[in-house]
């Protein structure tokens, strides 16, 4: 005959909540995927030279008033203004200009 025991189970452990930065790129996955397909086509150099004006002056107007349009701005068009082998580099800053400025509106509430 089997044993019996008067033991309860151990109750269970409450779920851990991500850690902010886990949470937060688990967000942005989410809203990739929102996204759905686009194509990412070259530009001429003509208008890669305008968005590269343009990038400097709202880097410009950052620097000036520190406001987040213009640093997202800049980054936008740095980011467009940008050979092939120089994007990723590019998309990375304007996606952390982004992350950092949800990070504040967050820690704001």
């Amino acid at each position: 005959m089997a044993e019996e025991t008067n033991e309860t189970p151990a109750p269970k452990k409450a779920a851990r909540k991500p850690d902010p930065i886990t949470q937060l790129l688990n967000e942005v996955k989410a809203e990739i995927k929102e996204l759905g397909e686009f194509e990412v086509a070259e530009i001429n150099d003509s208008l890669r030279r305008g968005h590269d004006r343009r990038a400097t002056a709202w880097a410009k107007e950052y620097g000036k008033s520190g406001r987040y349009d213009a640093c997202i701005l800049s980054a936008a068009f740095e980011a467009l203004s940008c050979y092939q082998h120089e994007r990723r580099h590019a998309l990375l800053q304007l996606a952390a200009v982004a992350v950092a400025a949800a990070e504040k509106l967050e820690a704001g509430k």
